[in-house]
């Protein structure tokens, strides 16, 4: 009968729970490199393994070394039997093999998490009354964290192990000789300031209506995924459908006039330039994805989110715009302030989460209209308390002949760089072609 129960027993392995302990026993070197390998007495299945490497640990923190006789009284002052512990050292396998039984004890340590969580989610869908999506965004989580533990084990992490990680990201700098490290906004002046788009960035972008935030945003999706064929880029469009998306793409991309896309009225040329923009963006497959949910909640686009980044590698992340989100129903009860704030931590939660750049746009409200210099501030940001905090970068699109046709920027529009937590502040220009509603690099005339 005992063998029947532990056939049905959760996954775990008692000869290599006894060897990681008898190791650690036996060997002071084991024992460290036991302690390096962040083992916690969760990972063990056998209840007595569990309180063996609680004295262990305990003797650890206190500096003193591993003595047999007196693991084996504290454990029979515990109600075990203390014979087990010489039974531990005489039958340990070679020490050599240490690493080897860590991994089994962690693997099975997860694959009982995982069961766990299944059994928990089996009892919640048949009980939870509440909405679906959160339910499902809790599961996707717990899931999640699981697997962001296996990857990477957690845990407060000393000075000198993170220092191997942080020389090699360096070295890595060092050989693309100052050029950008992040993902490429595709233009050379605001890759200066950035050094491109960083892993766990939340970037707000933020204009009045029509200075082209939309079509400048675009212009950093489409430029980070033909960059490189690893990247992989996701926009939330809240504000148009993905046909029209899809028009500003193709205009954009095969340099046709949007007025034109729009009446249908093109000649050969252009109509051979929109197959051929078009045949480009069907190349993509699926490295370019859209999402056109209207007022999506937060914990809807994480969900996506989570699930597109577990089958792809998501490069960057696009949300137009931040305002129109919808954040949770208690959020919603209280104040829009406290649904935008909810909705920003929120979204920098996420781009750490999934160390990727996520670039908000954002609304401003009508203060520049009103000023002689309609340049906009930080404080112009509709509910930009939150905002401001949460991100890692603010910028705004300012064109100045939106205002006065007859300025001397005509054809220009100026990014301000208002926040960047990495490195300076201050604005650079771009060329603004409206027939195409795309931005370019200017020409350098040196």
């Amino acid at each position: 009968m005992a063998k029947q129960n532990e056939k049905f027993a959760p996954p775990h392995s008692v000869d290599s729970e006894r060897a990681v302990l008898g190791g650690a026993i036996a060997d002071p070197n084991m024992f460290m490199e036991i302690l390096s390998a962040k083992l916690t007495p969760e990972h063990f299945f056998v209840d007595i393994h569990r309180k063996i490497f609680e004295y262990i640990l305990e003797r650890a923190e206190l500096n003193q070394t591993l003595d047999l006789f007196q693991i084996a009284e504290a454990m029979r002052r515990k109600g075990e039997n203390g014979e087990y512990i010489p039974d531990l050292v005489n039958n340990c396998p070679m020490t050599l093999n240490v690493e080897y039984y860590i991994d089994v004890v962690k693997k099975n340590y997860y694959l009982r998490r995982i069961i766990t969580a299944c059994q928990e989610t089996a009892y919640k869908a048949m009980t939870t009354e509440g909405e679906i999506h959160g339910f499902i965004g809790e599961v996707e989580k717990e899931f999640l964290l699981i697997s962001k533990e296996q990857e990477h084990e957690g845990g407060l992490v000393s000075a000198k192990d993170a220092l191997v990680p942080t020389l090699e990201e360096i070295e890595r700098r060092i050989t693309l000789e100052g050029d950008i490290t992040g993902v490429t906004s595709g233009f050379k002046d605001l890759d200066r300031f950035t050094g491109g788009w960083q892993k766990s960035d939340l970037v707000i972008l933020a204009a009045r209506p029509g200075m082209g935030k939309t079509a400048l945003a675009l212009n950093w999706l489409m430029n980070a995924v033909k960059d490189s064929d690893d990247n992989y880029g996701a926009i939330f469009t809240l504000e148009m459908s993905k046909e029209q998306l899809l028009e500003r793409l193709i205009s954009a991309e095969g340099r046709i006039e949007s007025t034109k896309l729009r009446k249908g009225d093109m000649d050969e040329d252009e109509q051979d330039r929109l197959m051929n923009a078009a045949r480009f963006i069907h190349t993509l497959g699926d490295r370019l994805v859209i999402d056109e949910t209207p007022g999506i909640t937060l914990m809807e686009l994480r969900s996506r989110c989570r699930r597109f980044a577990r089958e792809h590698k998501l490069s960057i992340i696009v949300i137009d715009y931040l305002q129109l989100m919808s954040g949770s129903a208690s959020a919603q009860k209280q104040s829009r302030e406290r649904e935008i704030s909810e909705i920003s931590m929120g979204l920098k939660a996420l781009a750490k989460e999934l160390a990727v750049p996520i670039i908000a746009l954002a609304q401003l409200n009508r203060g520049p209209d009103a000023r002689p210099d309609k340049r906009p501030k930080i404080s112009d940001l509709r509910e930009s308390g939150s905002m401001e905090q949460d991100a890692d970068q603010i910028l705004f699109v300012y064109r100045d002949d939106y205002y006065n046709p007859q300025s001397e920027f005509a054809g220009k529009a100026e990014v301000l760089v208002s926040k960047n937590r990495h490195g300076e502040t201050g604005s650079l220009f771009l060329a603004w072609q409206p027939n195409y509603v795309s931005f370019f690099n200017l020409i350098d005339d040196n």
